[in-house]
């Protein structure tokens, strides 16, 4: 989804859209405009479960029991630790309903892409609101953004890069990750790589590998950087099968200078073109550019979006110690005290849905094989999977998803309200404890918001429950409520 006049003034309408509608349509417009201007963040006095709401897409009750049982460092190991933590079922699921994720691609080049891609993207939903791994799952999320790529240019090479670079690198090093990247065929393929060769030099992925994916922007290189290094990137490409391929007779052999190294010139019969790009890899994975790079971008994704400097050089620092280790850059941006003054953060279309289905007790039928509920509502949210079109990756930003609140507020009565088929929330669910006003409130309390539900929303929502009769309509309305309120809307 590209940025539009018209989206552009959808977001300038954002603030006043945030208190001019609510959803339920029976809620009073008093309790509508109340409801929504509450943020609920005023209670959120355990760290365990602040850090929980950044590491995961979404508090349920285990996770919260899990969190404070654990306390702050144990839960942040806990969930690096994410290899220990058994998520069979989860695969098993997967490997049933959409087996293409499995596949290499030679056996999906003649396959149906439509299907391919509704199979990829079914099976990341389910894998992110089910897995126990997830700060793993919200690292897949990081990095599906930082490398982005777009399905609709790449087709089945996108599953092998989802699978083979992406989830297998994403608590790992960051420079087995950028290689991985830089040798994926989807990768090579959306920046134009194949067609990149000598004397007729393609610069779309030299310039992006650095202002994207290491360097960042203001790292430091040139244009003639840019032209240099496409250069060393001449003749690395995809066969017909998918696979990555080393062309040397695509490829320039000529001397080369890239961020003041010298690459010498090479003879075209002595096999070693593709080592130009190898050892450029290892300069960008080195430099102090990338690890300054990939600190604020986590910082901002995880912490805040205006860190200090001194976050980002002692997350950078990390980087540079562990030579790109992702987890001990985590572990630092994770900091207590940084997490426990952190401002909320809104939630993205994606993550607000994984919240809800995590928060609500959906239950995702391991016998459906289409999402197609779910994949609705992400495009009428207008975050639609692995359809972002340019190679910098869905915005993170407050002021760009601010003005789309309706949809959002439509697809929490639309999870709150379901009963059979994709996904389903009982009717018991949140009257196991009792059937009154209070009860209920405390259910969803315990359930979506780990307990620290503020009196405002709470008041809320009582007060919606004992205006009718309640009854299993009447609590799905209210869950809806509750599901919308600034409260849960950000984390």
């Amino acid at each position: 989804m590209t940025d539009t006049p018209n989206r552009r003034t959808a977001l300038a309408a954002g603030a006043a859209a945030l208190v001019a509608a609510f959803v339920p349509r029976r809620a009073s417009a008093q309790q509508r405009r109340r409801l929504a201007a509450v943020t609920g963040t005023d209670n959120w006095t355990r760290t365990p479960l602040r850090l929980a709401r950044r590491i995961t897409f979404g508090l349920n009750a285990a996770e919260t029991q899990r969190a404070l049982k654990l306390g702050y460092k144990g839960y942040l190991e806990y969930q690096l630790n994410y290899a220990a933590l058994d998520d069979t079922s989860v695969e098993a699921v997967v490997a049933v309903n959409w087996p293409m994720v499995n596949q290499s691609s030679a056996s999906l080049v003649q396959a149906n892409q439509g299907t391919v891609y509704q199979q990829l993207t079914d099976a990341t939903i389910y894998r992110q609101a089910t897995s126990p791994r997830q700060l793993h799952e919200r690292m897949v999320e990081f990095w599906n953004d930082h490398f982005t790529i777009y399905f609709n240019k790449v087709g089945y090479l996108h599953v092998a890069d989802h699978r083979d670079v992406i989830r297998k690198n994403a608590l790992g090093n960051f420079g087995t990750l950028l290689k991985a990247s830089a040798h994926s065929p989807a990768m090579l393929a959306y920046l134009d790589n194949n067609v990149n060769r000598v004397g007729r030099a393609n610069e779309n992925y030299a310039r992006e590998i650095m202002e994207l994916h290491s360097l960042g922007v203001d790292g430091g290189y040139t244009q003639t950087d840019v032209a240099e290094l496409s250069r060393c990137l001449t003749g690395w490409t995809l066969s017909a099968q998918g696979a990555f391929a080393f062309n040397a007779s695509l490829h320039d052999f000529a001397a080369k200078s890239v961020l003041g190294v010298t690459i010498p010139q090479r003879a075209t019969n002595s096999g070693q073109g593709q080592l130009d790009m190898e050892q450029m890899l290892d300069v960008l994975i080195a430099h102090q550019s990338t690890a300054a790079f990939l600190a604020t971008k986590l910082l901002k994704t995880f912490l805040r979006p205006d860190p200090t400097s001194a976050q980002i050089a002692a997350v950078a620092n990390a980087y540079t110690k562990t030579g790109g280790d992702i987890k001990a850059m985590l572990r630092v941006v994770f900091t207590e005290n940084w997490v426990a003054a952190a401002p909320a953060r809104y939630k993205r279309p994606y993550h607000l849905m994984l919240s809800a289905l995590r928060g609500s007790g959906a239950v995702i039928s391991p016998t459906a094989t289409t999402l197609s509920t779910l994949r609705t509502l992400l495009t009428q949210m207008g975050h639609v999977m692995f359809d972002w079109e340019t190679p910098d990756g869905y915005p993170d930003r407050t002021e760009y998803w601010a003005g789309n609140v309706l949809p959002r507020w439509n697809a929490m009565t639309t999870i709150a309200n379901a009963t059979t088929g994709q996904i389903a929330v009982a009717d018991t669910t949140f009257t196991r404890f009792g059937s009154t006003a209070a009860a209920i409130a405390d259910t969803i309390d315990a359930m979506a918001f780990g307990g620290e539900m503020s009196t405002r929303t709470r008041d809320e929502l009582t007060t919606y429950l004992t205006a009718g009769t309640i009854n299993a309509t009447r609590v799905r309305e209210t869950l809806a409520l509750a599901l919308s309120s600034s409260a849960f809307q950000w984390y």
